[in-house]
């Protein structure tokens, strides 16, 4: 025991250093390197203008509920602090965010500990804590960290204290139900968390035969758990009219209007809805985002990595993702097989939770087709079952003759080699993705104060330019998001005084258009701003008042926006 806990120590240790290492990198690396995400810096901005007395906005003029508001509220005193600082804010929010990562590791280890040795749980938390997904997610810059940390204590805390316990206190019900308002306040789509427990508890009150009177306890965590968000509820209802963020509203919306941009569904669909084979195409995507796991991540991109120069690149592609699928469907199968005959069976709740949050964004929001962070409490169930997995393993290999164990030992540490490169690379490579930095310098220099833009993609121009920025995608603007879905967008620039317009050429087609070649020529003379890609044109803008430009009478859609950009 006090040789797992020294490991676990160091572990940890390492892990803190590592994620530091990460943060402090150069702000430019940070945001252009797909560290910080634009969604990122909506959370920013609405901290900053919280702690400078002009309420929950972006803008400055529209309320919203476009944010998670347990992270956001946390920000505000940071920001009150910093003063007119913009950056070290953002330090101190990742900087907070390595932390919890990091801290998320003692739930973890203590979960899996419930039910395999020493070894098999030290392993499932170092991969964790060195998983490439996890040294991403955890410099994003939103709440992605802080939710899953939470989680990670109320699963703790359930299985620990409520779950095996014969008649668990009032006070752990209430604790439960506090862990769990604070999940869904940390992020929304934890209300499943919340749900899966609570039917698990339900179900096995069942099987225990037990009479109504338990189910006082059960019923105190869950109505502790709305007490704590219902005020976020009536604030929504307030700010925008409903209960329901605005920012999981308009994902949903603006998943749909995009289709026409990846082959996923003609124009029509925001009209007509998704199609099935819109449905379709999300829920194998998301199946096959679930492969980079912690566990069987370093196998798929080995897998891609070594055939990518090959003319078998395409199809080892389209294998690991079938192989993907293939694991998960065994991984469930194998945990059920399991459980039956030990204790893990009273994990089965956080398989519930897996297939109800696949389900959801596979046929409802087709959030994970642009951000795999929406997946990230999956991978921390998947870290939870990839430890039982290692138990099982060892035990196997136990009982294989000695050269056999000898492979197993080499392969074993060709995985550990594997996992440490990419983690390495993933913590420390430098390919810039986004444009969002470059554009906002631009317009920082270029675009006069007095003049207000409206842009789609608007996170971190609205926060590092210093201009006024209205959002024109929806996700903080609801009026925006209305104008998108009435096609009346050209109407709302004029009536929110927008000045210039600017964005993703493939989005300002996708909104404004159809353009044709012809127009893209009038603007790369005469555009505020051109960017290139690959020799095309990349970030446009234009004034409003340029009626050469935006043409009267051009064929308009009903489109919407969101984060295309590579």
């Amino acid at each position: 025991m006090k040789n797992s806990s020294t490991a676990l120590i160091i572990l940890l240790v390492a892990a803190v250093g590592l994620h530091l290492l990460v943060v402090a990198q150069d702000f430019a690396t940070l945001a252009k390197n797909g560290y910080l995400y634009d969604d990122s810096f909506y959370a920013f901005q609405i901290a900053r203008s919280i702690s400078e007395g002009h309420g929950p906005t972006f803008d400055g003029v529209h309320l919203t509920n476009g944010f998670q508001p347990l992270y956001v509220l946390m920000l505000v005193p940071v920001f009150s602090l910093a003063g007119t600082d913009p950056i070290t804010p953002i330090y101190a929010a990742l900087v907070l965010l390595a932390l919890l990562t990091v801290a998320t590791a003692i739930p973890l280890y203590n979960i899996v500990r419930r039910y395999v040795r020493p070894p098999a749980a030290l392993a499932a938390t170092g991969l964790w804590l060195f998983s490439p997904i996890v040294i991403r997610q955890s410099a994003n810059g939103l709440e992605t960290a802080l939710a899953l940390f939470l989680l990670s204590l109320a699963v703790w805390f359930y299985l620990d204290r409520v779950r095996s316990s014969e008649h668990p206190s009032r006070g752990a019900f209430v604790k439960l139900g506090l862990l769990l308002g604070l999940c869904a306040l940390a992020r929304v789509d934890l209300v499943l968390l919340a749900f899966s427990i609570v039917l698990d508890y339900l179900l096995l009150l069942r099987r225990r035969g037990a009479h109504n009177g338990e189910l006082r306890g059960i019923v105190t965590s869950a109505a502790v758990a709305l007490i704590i968000y219902s005020p976020w509820m009536l604030y929504g209802v307030f700010a925008v009219g409903s209960p329901f963020q605005e920012s999981g509203t308009a994902t949903r919306f603006l998943s749909i209007a995009y289709a026409p941009l990846f082959d996923l569904g003609p124009r029509t669909m925001v009209a007509d809805g998704p199609s099935a084979s819109f449905v379709w195409s999300h829920l194998v995507h998301s199946l096959t985002v679930l492969k980079v796991n912690p566990i069987t991540h370093v196998l798929f991109r080995g897998l891609e990595k070594f055939t990518a120069e090959t003319p078998l690149s395409a199809a080892c592609s389209i294998a690991a993702n079938v192989m993907g699928i293939g694991m998960i469907l065994f991984l469930g199968m194998w945990v059920r097989r399991r459980a039956r005959t030990t204790q893990r069976g009273e994990l089965s709740f956080l398989l519930l939770f897996a297939v109800i949050m696949i389900v959801a964004y596979s046929s409802w929001i087709f959030g994970v087709f642009f951000f795999t962070r929406y997946y990230y409490p999956l991978f921390f169930v998947g870290a939870i079952f990839g430890g039982l997995l290692f138990e099982d393993m060892l035990g196997l290999v136990s009982r294989w003759r000695i050269p056999y164990r000898r492979v197993a030992m080499v392969a074993c540490a060709l995985y550990m080699f594997g996992v440490g490169w990419m983690a390495w690379s993933a913590a420390f490579r430098s390919s810039p993705v986004y444009h969002f930095y470059d554009v906002a310098q631009w317009v920082k220099g270029n675009i006069g104060e007095d003049d207000t833009l409206g842009i789609f993609q608007s996170g971190a121009i609205g926060y590092l330019s210093g201009r006024k920025v209205v959002n024109l995608d929806g996700k903080v603007n609801f009026d925006a998001r209305h104008a998108l879905e009435t096609d009346r967008l050209d109407d709302y620039i004029a009536e929110a005084g927008i000045d210039v317009v600017m964005d993703d050429m493939k989005v300002l087609d996708l909104f404004l258009g159809p353009w044709d070649k012809s127009d893209y020529d009038r603007l790369a003379d005469r555009a505020l701003y051109v960017g290139s890609r690959q020799g095309a044109p990349g970030w446009v803008g234009y004034r409003v008042s340029d009626s050469a430009i935006m043409r009267a009478g051009s064929a308009k859609t009903s489109a919407g926006g969101g984060s295309p950009t590579p």
